[in-house]
């Protein structure tokens, strides 16, 4: 709630006690997810070195416990990191996983999110076809889920396809 409101410290902070609680009860999962969670928190304060070391471990705990769910988050997370730093190249890497992940556990919420970020990426590249086509599939899974990010999905989608070269007229 602290993020969805904007105060991204108090967020942090709730995060950090979260993480404390998991790590003193030996919630490896609950550790991983914390962790993940703190990542998103620490990019959006600008903290990007920070992001990268929780969702590191946040990766690790995934993959030592075999969460492949926890770990197709993770890798959204990194994958959302890597674009916002300059790196497309690791940020798309990043979100394939994620998507192939998501698409073998069967988890909508995943495979949403790194259609997404796949969009965002192939936008940022200049490949407006391949960007509209992987943020009509995640809107498409959106609105099947019932998501909160349907609509910003629709509108990145819509401001596309008022940028994208029409075919010349008869």
């Amino acid at each position: 709630m602290r993020r969805k409101t904007g105060d991204c410290p108090g967020a942090a902070l709730a995060t950090d006690e979260a993480l404390g609680i998991f790590r003193d009860v030996g919630d490896r999962l609950g550790q991983a997810n914390a962790l993940t969670y703190l990542g998103d928190v620490r990019r959006l304060t600008g903290e990007y070195p920070a992001e990268a070391q929780a969702l590191e471990q946040a990766l690790g705990i995934c993959r030592d416990i075999g969460s492949r769910g926890g770990e197709a988050g993770a890798l959204n997370e990194k994958g959302t990191l890597h674009r916002v730093s300059g790196e497309p190249a690791k940020s798309e890497e990043c979100h394939r996983q994620a998507l192939e992940l998501a698409r073998a556990i069967a988890n909508s919420w995943d495979e949403a999110h790194a259609l997404t970020g796949l969009g965002r990426c192939a936008l940022a590249a200049g490949r407006t076809a391949e960007a509209a086509e992987m943020l009509r599939q995640a809107l498409e899974i959106l609105q099947r889920i019932g998501a909160c990010e349907t609509a910003d999905v629709s509108a990145e989608l819509n401001a596309l396809s008022k940028v994208q070269p029409t075919a010349p007229g008869p």
